[in-house]
């Protein structure tokens, strides 16, 4: 027979919530909501500007050629049609720009038509390419080894009562993080 440990016997107690801890638990459940709800605004609002300048993009002149990661990449021309390719939105003008790159990748690149970005002055987002041609045949596709022309194309629509000239600012890469300046400063 198990004999039992010398001692009074042992009770477990439970603890009775008392009148100032009651109402509490609505409380933290709250918090808990608020806490997640502030921390998803930070990461959706606040971490990409500061990751941004942390692993910010490599600049590049007016001008100046990019040259890394096994490739070679220069602003060749920057071209706006005098007369839009389509009607612009109501109450918008439409500017068509067209950027001619002069691309050598030695490395396999996955970067496709959407990692391109035009920053134009007075615009809030970057606008994303609309269309490339690569070598002249439609489609963002340089070839590996080879040094292919690349024409990028923009639509960019503003108030039609804009009388501002319209000032191209740089064009952004994200595969890799690069930042061509468009416009000396």
């Amino acid at each position: 027979m198990a004999q039992q440990p010398p001692g009074p016997p042992r009770r477990i107690v439970l603890e009775q919530p008392s009148p100032d801890r009651q109402g509490r638990t609505g409380c933290i459940a709250a918090g808990a909501i608020i806490g997640i709800l502030v921390g998803i605004m930070v990461g959706l609002y606040a971490l990409p500007p500061i990751l941004k300048s942390i692993y910010g993009e490599k600049k590049v002149a007016a001008g100046e050629t990019y040259e890394g990661d096994g490739r070679r990449i220069a602003v060749e021309a920057i071209g706006v049609r005098s007369e839009p390719l389509e009607a612009p939105s109501p109450g918008m003008q439409r500017h068509d720009v067209f950027i001619a790159l002069a691309i050598t990748s030695n490395k396999t690149w996955d970067a496709t038509l959407a990692d391109w970005t035009l920053e134009v002055r007075g615009i809030e987002n970057w606008l994303p390419a609309a269309s490339a041609s690569t070598d002249g045949q439609p489609g963002f596709d340089p070839p590996l080894g080879q040094a292919t022309r690349v024409e990028l194309h923009f639509i960019v629509e503003r108030p039609a009562a804009e009388t501002r000239p319209l000032e191209l600012e740089a064009l952004h890469l994200a595969n890799p993080r690069v930042r061509f300046a468009l416009a000396e400063p």
